[in-house]
């Protein structure tokens, strides 16, 4: 009797426990603007991520300040810090500020225990062992490969243009083939678009950047609450974890093959395979490196590098599309460098700097990253008390800081918040305008990168930027020299959502149940 009694009533103890804490943290913000809560069993959340981008959080910003308090189900509140200090603080003390439990579970599930998912020194030593894959030697090293890539897409596009003056192409799929490729043939010596099907790598990772959200109904929602309340409960069987299983299985096949690939060195047919190269050196010099960890490893590099580019690449063009006298002065200044060098721009040449470099190509390259970053925003969970700095006072309340309790989420608006606030950027914040990094300390103006938050910011900024600033680049040199883009003018409505896999991706207006596209006319120069 007694075990039942404890079997029964742990569960509703623990319900109650938790929803105390929630109404602490609640009491503790409760007096901080935002907007009028849409549902107290819902929340604002739902509503939010079903929102295009570019509309929801630009309104909350001009009408409540960069600090305000939103709503999770259950009236869970979430801290919005869109203040550059407080982000820095955030972001830059990861001692106090970890990956909100469900994030990491949900990380760990789809990826295994990996950089991706770690905190503290685990995640410390992780990064440590990436990063000889991604510095500037490496990348040039693999720099032919990802040339070569970005020429067989060019010569696709021109194949399927054939005679015709143009032609309409979704470039979204196209780049998503060009992405994983560039990573995965780079990075361990594969192509991963050399097999399809439902099981492939290519279909499996689909799966995690375009779901699964399933469809918004009142049983998913409760499934939603209940998950993030108990995040132990992904481990029961679901879809999520199917696919995730059947992902990691593939990916452990071809980690097999190449794990041993520089010591035997092997013929890989023009490929390479950095991170398992250096992955392998540091286990024969006495790290303990598993099979396991290296796969893990593989899985979250693979999906983090080619969703990034992927989305990026395929805003860069429609955005060259809608504006095209950009496209044409950005053309201009490739043609020009080829007539002065009489060769197209190296490795070396897109990444020189001083007078040397490209420069229109730098300004298009960082408003890209600024005006169309993959990530709506960071979050992070205080571990323990503290207080936030901010640099604009809270909107009512005058104070120039926030004190946080352990458990608080906090959301870091990136896309919509501080990579276009008008307070760091001027009033055309919102205006794709690549002129604006000609104007002096534009780098400076906000935290992380370049003054920007697309790749993070702190110890966790992405380990891989330098690779996919390079990638990029490359990729537009080739496609902007050879083809003109322009809207499709039966589709050119557009809008961006937030999906899945945290990032952002297109769909045509009025076709949305069509899913993920991007049509765009192309024609030759």
């Amino acid at each position: 009797m007694t075990l039942f009694w404890l079997a029964t009533s742990a569960p509703a103890v623990w319900i109650v426990f938790k929803l105390y804490q929630r109404a602490v943290r609640l009491r503790q913000i409760s007096d901080l603007p935002g907007p009028p809560v849409v549902s107290y069993i819902w929340g604002d959340i739902f509503d939010l991520k079903k929102a295009p981008v570019g509309t929801v959080w630009r309104t909350w910003r001009k009408e409540y300040g960069p600090t305000y308090v939103i709503h999770e189900p259950l009236m869970e509140p979430v801290l919005v810090v869109g203040d550059p200090k407080g982000a820095s603080h955030v972001l830059n003390n990861t001692s106090i500020y970890w990956r909100p439990d469900i994030d990491r579970s949900v990380l760990n599930l789809w990826f295994g225990e990996s950089v991706l998912c770690s905190e503290g020194q685990n995640h410390a030593e992780r990064r440590r062992r990436l990063n000889p894959a991604f510095n500037s030697q490496s990348i040039k090293q693999v720099s032919p490969i990802l040339f070569d890539l970005a020429y067989r897409l060019e010569a696709e596009w021109d194949d399927r243009l054939g005679p015709g003056k143009s032609v309409v192409i979704d470039v979204s799929e196209a780049l998503h083939g060009y992405s994983l490729d560039a990573i995965s043939m780079t990075m361990f010596a594969h192509s991963v678009t050399a097999s399809d099907g439902p099981n492939s790598v290519k279909a499996l990772l689909k799966n995690i950047s375009d779901g699964p959200s399933g469809e918004d109904t009142a049983a998913n929602r409760i499934a939603a609450i209940v998950i993030g309340m108990c995040p132990q409960l992904l481990a029961l069987p679901n879809p999520m974890k199917k696919w995730a299983t059947m992902l990691r299985t593939e990916l452990g096949k071809i980690a097999q093959e190449v794990w041993d690939i520089g010591s035997r060195n092997k013929d890989v047919g023009g490929m390479d395979a950095r991170v398992l190269e250096v992955l392998s050196q540091q286990s024969k010099a006495g790290v303990k490196i598993s099979k396991a960890d290296a796969v893990a490893e593989i899985i979250g590099l693979l999906f983090a590098g080619s969703e990034t580019v992927a989305n990026v690449m395929g805003e860069f063009l429609y955005e060259m599309a809608f504006q095209p006298h950009i496209q044409q002065t950005l053309r201009q200044e490739l043609l020009d460098f080829e007539a002065k060098h009489g060769a197209t721009p190296s490795f070396t040449d897109l990444t020189a700097s001083g007078k040397e470099r490209l420069r229109y190509l730098d300004a298009v390259t960082m408003e890209t990253l600024r005006c169309k970053a993959v990530l709506m925003d960071i979050s992070r969970m205080a571990t323990i008390e503290d207080v936030i700095p901010l640099k604009t006072p809270i909107s009512g309340r005058n104070e120039n800081y926030i004190r946080v309790r352990p458990g608080q989420t906090i959301s870091i608006p990136v896309r919509d918040g501080i990579n276009c606030d008008p307070l760091i950027w001027g009033e055309d914040a919102d205006v794709f305008r690549p002129e604006r990094w000609f104007e002096p300390g534009a780098a400076e103006r906000g935290p992380g990168l370049g003054g920007i938050l697309t790749f993070g910011d702190g110890a966790k900024m992405c380990v891989g930027r330098a690779f996919a600033l390079a990638e990029f680049k490359i990729v537009a040199t080739v496609l902007i020299r050879r083809f003109q883009f322009s809207l499709y003018e039966d589709e050119s409505d557009i809008d961006f959502y937030h999906l899945g896999g945290n990032t952002v991706k297109p769909k045509v207006r009025g076709k949305e149940s069509e899913g993920v596209r991007l049509p765009l006319r192309i024609q030759r120069v």
